[in-house]
């Protein structure tokens, strides 16, 4: 199912015991289509949270078949296999969830725009001292004479971040039927706000 992250806390467990944990509000989790093997070639689930007011004339002709009677904010098709009951239209509850299951959760990490090499691939640096101009720059990049050009894949300055991430083998801590919470151990990515995708695993 889908959730949107809503930041990290903690729970106290025997009263002393202290488990940080990642709230994520799963509230407005809808399926929007099914695909099957015989029609589309694979089976996976389009799911959808959230609202939003504008959207494009494809993506409410396509929702329209379903009868929402809103637009999601984000629509994200997960692969695989699943229950026959799982329709379009169908609101996912949180109560698919226990205490003490395992989940794969999948997110996109922080845009951080465009970095330079330290913060991008964790370099030491330069020397700073003695007059040197090299405190934070990439330096010498090409080989010599052969093959007299940058090698390809070389870490280098750039686009940092906003990349898909997964964290396996969560463990959900409590679930909160009432606000439709679910509490996570540890930490995920992305921002306060940012989309994610929860899949339960195998026992």
């Amino acid at each position: 199912m889908l959730g949107r992250k809503l930041g990290m806390s903690r729970v106290y467990a025997d009263g002393r015991k202290v488990t940080s944990v990642t709230l994520v509000e799963t509230d407005s989790c809808h399926v929007v289509q099914r695909k099957t093997v015989e029609r589309d070639g694979y089976a996976a689930l389009q799911l959808g949270i959230g609202r939003r007011k504008r959207a494009t004339k494809p993506l409410r002709g396509h929702l329209k078949k379903v009868g929402l009677g809103h637009v999601p904010a984000r629509v994200i098709e997960v692969r695989g296999e699943f229950e026959d009951d799982v329709t379009p239209g169908k609101k996912l509850e949180v109560g698919m969830f226990q205490p003490g299951d395992r989940v794969d959760v999948v997110g996109w990490t922080k845009g951080r725009g465009f970095a330079g090499g330290m913060k991008r691939h964790n370099w030491h640096g330069g020397p700073r001292t003695h007059g040197s101009n090299h405190h934070r720059r990439v330096g010498s990049v090409g080989p010599g004479t052969s093959p007299g050009r940058i090698w390809k894949g070389s870490r280098m300055p750039g686009h940092y971040g906003n990349e898909q991430q997964t964290i396996r083998n969560l463990r959900v801590v409590k679930v909160d039927t009432e606000r439709q919470l679910l509490y996570l151990k540890g930490s995920v990515p992305g921002p306060v706000g940012g989309f994610l995708a929860i899949k339960k695993m195998a026992p």
